[in-house]
């Protein structure tokens, strides 16, 4: 039996699947570049944080990245491209968020842009709706790993961390969530989370 009175999730690969290998298609498809070249000159850098902060905005962003890239594309072109990540919601995870929710309040805390999050909170709403609030890394100012995302969390909340359990499937992440306190396990496969998350429906309070 535990005393956990809240769960935070992730969403990318967590909730729903992601893939930026279909955005570099898509960008491939418009442009004519060659979809591996465009993955090997696309950055997952500060600039890309910074936009995940919020603190640049899309317009900023889209010029940096096509002038990383070499090409040219539209507003339109690179918005579309840019949300073609989005995949199907992880079998199983509707069900176990709606036997959980009864037993904890559920939290989403998500690295994200203003340009994904208008996307996925349209196309997932209904799995979306299962959990008390949505966190934000453009909206709080900070992204994971960075403790204060946490914190600012922590206080929305109004619980000490060790009332808390976190699922993310990036190791970074996790481990600085145990820094800060909060229990946590690591998503290593869709089969590995739903098993976990069923102990917690048996063994909740």
């Amino acid at each position: 039996m535990n005393n956990y009175q809240a769960i935070i999730f992730d969403l990318g690969n967590v909730i729903f699947n992601i893939s930026f290998n279909n955005m570099f298609a898509y960008w491939a498809q418009v442009t004519g570049f060659n979809a591996v070249e465009i993955k090997k000159k696309f950055a997952f850098n500060g600039m890309y944080y910074k936009f995940e902060r919020g603190e640049i905005d899309p317009g900023l962003y889209r010029k940096y990245v096509l002038a990383t890239l070499g090409f040219q594309m539209n507003e339109v072109e690179f918005n579309n491209g840019w949300n073609n990540i989005y995949l199907n919601i992880v079998p199983g995870i509707e069900n176990s968020l709606q036997d959980l929710k009864s037993k904890y309040r559920l939290f989403i805390l998500t690295n994200t842009n203003i340009l994904h999050a208008k996307k996925w909170k349209v196309k997932y709403s209904s799995v979306l709706s299962n959990f008390e609030k949505v966190f934000c890394s453009y909206e709080i100012g900070a992204r994971k790993p960075e403790p204060r995302v946490y914190e600012a969390v922590l206080n929305y909340m109004k619980l000490e961390p060790i009332s808390v359990l976190f699922f993310d499937d990036n190791p970074d992440n996790v481990k600085s969530a145990s820094e800060v306190g909060i229990d946590t396990i690591l998503v290593e496969s869709t089969s590995q989370m739903i098993m976990e998350l069923s102990k917690l429906k048996e063994n909740g309070i």
